[in-house]
């Protein structure tokens, strides 16, 4: 496998030249370079983007590929053949426009979602498949698009209120302004993630039998959620709060009913979706504890701590990757199912927090 590096990687070296600056827009990182591996490193950077097969490239990529700074090229057709991969299904969902997608997925959209459905897509979707294509065919390396199509939501929410921090910083700001109200609204979260991790292995559930050769790594991720609720009900607990006294929004409803509708008809989005359920790469902290952790209740972030550790212990974040990278060729039917549902379900829930900012401002 060749990896690419993202087309926005910029590295910037500092004048002592023992150290670099990774950035993209989504993420920053400074790396300390041993003297002794300077000269390969130096070359690695000048070549990222004149020439990605670059021996010298391909190895600093793979020391940093627990990040998502890259993307895979395009295998060949024979490269497929002879393996044991999950077939590409046959699909009937109109993706031409957004309310096409809607009423043709087979997944209800409730009453209070429909404002929020796009009028039209935004996104550059040609562009996606463009980087999965297989050579001479019209046909797509499944992990390829989802190593891609990670980087291309991470830069999206970059412009975004929600990947901008607009829901960090209204915390914070909440925080500061009414206490017990910021509490309030930790519960409303709270409710939506006990909700995600109470009934994430009912919607992988119809995988199971659907995509027969993913069975075995759906089945262990299964397990790895299994019980993951119990964290948060943890953090209801510290914080003194009712549970029951949260509603469970409509767009985490959608997000819930959304992938075990793809776990019956589609294994590429399936993969794929799993990435908006957990954080495309780990830093420090999860960030709901690190604004609690500023309250007069420090110790009710440790729930959201435990659930954050486990992931990141057991990589969660890499298992898009693990599952379509068992997946046969795709046509283009399933990657624009795949490049919609992302859009769409990502304005629900950007949009759903932005509305619960603006109920508590007023």
């Amino acid at each position: 496998m060749t990896y690419i590096p993202h087309e926005r990687v910029a590295i910037n070296w500092h004048e002592t030249g023992e150290a670099f600056t990774l950035s993209l827009p989504w993420l920053s990182m400074d790396i300390d370079v041993d003297k002794a591996d300077r000269p390969w490193i130096e070359e690695a950077t000048h070549y990222l983007h004149l020439e990605p097969a670059n021996q010298n490239v391909q190895k600093f990529i793979e020391h940093l590929k627990d990040y998502p700074i890259f993307y895979s090229t395009p295998r060949r057709l024979e490269d497929f053949q002879g393996k044991d991969l999950e077939p590409c299904h046959t699909l009937s969902v109109d993706c031409s426009t957004p309310r096409a997608f809607l009423e043709t997925f087979g997944c209800e959209v409730v009453d209070d979602l429909k404002p929020d459905i796009l009028p039209q897509w935004t996104w550059d979707q040609e562009k996606i498949l463009k980087k999965a294509q297989i050579k001479g065919t019209d046909l797509y390396d499944p992990l390829s698009l989802v190593t891609y199509l990670i980087c291309y939501r991470l830069e999206w929410e970059s412009t975004s209120w929600s990947g901008q921090d607009g829901f960090g910083q209204f915390l914070e700001k909440l925080l500061k302004e009414d206490e017990e109200k910021f509490f309030q609204v930790i519960g409303w979260i709270s409710k939506q993630s006990w909700y995600v991790t109470m009934e994430s292995g009912n919607s992988m559930k119809p995988a199971l039998t659907t995509f027969p050769r993913l069975k075995e790594w759906v089945m262990h991720f299964m397990h790895d959620e299994a019980g993951h609720y119990k964290f948060m009900e943890q953090v209801f607990e510290d914080l003194g709060l009712d549970k029951e006294a949260f509603p469970v929004a409509s767009g985490t409803q959608w997000l819930l009913k959304s992938h075990k509708r793809v776990a019956s008809i589609s294994p590429l989005a399936f993969s794929a979706m799993i990435n908006l359920f957990e954080a495309a790469y780990y830093e420090g902290q999860d960030p709901i504890s690190r604004v609690i952790k500023l309250s007069s209740k420090p110790y009710a972030a440790r729930g959201y701590d435990l659930h954050y550790k486990i992931n990141q212990e057991h990589r969660h974040c890499d298992m898009p990757l693990n599952l379509s990278s068992r997946l046969d060729p795709q046509t283009r039917d399933h990657g624009l199912l795949t490049l919609g549902l992302f859009e769409q379900t990502l304005y629900f829930l950007d949009q759903l927090e932005i509305k619960l900012a603006k109920r508590f401002q007023s």
